[in-house]
């Protein structure tokens, strides 16, 4: 059965460097619970296998933390989050790398891109609070970049990734995840307080294709499960009544949506780019 997808922010490094590692990693079992201290028990080192052992740290402190089975991207769980980033960043710039190799060198530099990528998510982009499309979680077609384009919630389905028939495990593992979608759409309502007009409009469209996807999934899969078919009933009408939700906040959403990248020093830095800060906007022009 597919595990859930961890979604690096550099993947195009981390694919030419660190793909082994982190294939193994995505397959991890989930720990629920508060990441929160789980820098304070990693001791920096001065060989390459040290920092892979805390570069596993480092991803199960990179997705939310899990409560009941769902992310949790609440406002005090996120915040708790970018607090606990800095001590991953510092212990990551004490390890010592002398006599390392270049390649060995390079790793260091792949980790803390991706430690950047998600300081860069804390303070600019928040997606868990400006961005709906966020919370869609269902995909029926395999994406054309390894992970997805643009955000994407952590444990996010795919579902063309399956067997068909489903085994009993693989439809028994699909209720449990499928079934995480009411409570994920309950807390959305929450999280997201941003006042972007094109976002929230690209939610709406987002949650559409993802009832189609549901109902045409729940159609190709009906009778094999019961358990699978309630849940993706019930996934259906939460779906729906989110939908409705938005579309009634949607006049109220008159703000930007954009981030000027190019423009954000905190992107260049994010992303090392070499080149000024307006080679994007220059560049997209």
């Amino acid at each position: 059965m597919p595990c859930f997808p961890l979604r690096p922010r550099s993947l195009s490094l981390v694919g030419v460097c660190l793909l082994v590692t982190a294939q193994l990693l995505a397959c991890a079992p989930t720990v629920e619970g508060d990441a929160s201290d789980a820098a304070g028990a990693l001791t920096p080192g001065s060989t390459h296998e040290e920092l892979v052992a805390f570069f596993r740290e480092w991803r199960e402190f990179q997705h939310p933390i899990i409560v009941d089975g769902v992310p949790d991207y609440s406002a005090q769980a996120m915040e708790a989050q970018h607090r606990e980033l800095a001590n991953y960043q510092a212990k990551l710039v004490a390890f010592d790398t002398t006599g390392w190799s270049i390649t060995e060198q390079i790793d260091t530099h792949i980790i803390r891109a991706e430690m950047n990528g998600l300081d860069f998510d804390h303070r600019v982009t928040r997606p868990w609070t400006r961005n709906p499309a966020f919370y869609m979680m269902m995909f029926a077609e395999q994406s054309d970049v390894p992970a997805h384009e643009g955000p994407v919630v952590y444990g996010w389905i795919d579902t063309w990734e399956y067997d068909y028939p489903l085994s009993a495990d693989d439809a028994a593992g699909l209720a449990t995840r499928v079934g995480t979608i009411p409570a994920l759409l309950a807390q959305a309502r929450t999280n997201l307080v941003g006042d972007g007009r094109d976002l929230w409009q690209g939610g709406i469209r987002s949650m559409q294709g993802q009832i189609r996807e549901l109902s045409g999934f729940a159609a190709e899969v009906e009778g094999t499960s019961s358990n699978l078919d309630q849940a993706l009933q019930d996934a259906i009408q939460a779906t729906e009544e989110f939908l409705a939700w938005l579309e009634s906040e949607a006049p109220s959403k008159t703000g930007p949506s954009a981030v000027i990248m190019g423009r954000d020093k905190g992107f260049k830095k994010a992303f090392m780019q070499p080149g000024p800060s307006d080679y994007n906007v220059n560049y997209l022009s």
